[in-house]
């Protein structure tokens, strides 16, 4: 039982740092659509703003992840102190 919560435990912190590594990727490919640059077309800018948004959602389901995760393991915890 408590090997199953420690790699729950660290299962949820993986996905936590996933989430932000992927927030932070997407704001550098935020500010690089939107600073006015010369040599940038319409499609790189699609492109950057497509890579925000996608990053932003895998960020949004890593954060689900988590948190799915993390009620699993109080539920464990409340059962076990029910017994």
């Amino acid at each position: 039982m408590e090997n199953i919560k420690k790699n729950l435990s660290d299962k949820i912190i993986d996905y936590k740092r996933f989430a932000f590594v992927l927030v932070s990727v997407s704001v550098f490919l935020y500010l690089g659509a939107v600073l006015p640059v010369e040599e940038k077309t319409i499609f790189q800018t699609y492109t950057l703003m497509g890579g925000t948004i996608i990053m932003l959602g895998f960020s949004g389901m890593f954060f689900y992840q988590a948190a799915m995760l993390k009620k699993k393991l109080t539920d464990m915890d409340d059962e076990r102190v029910n017994m």
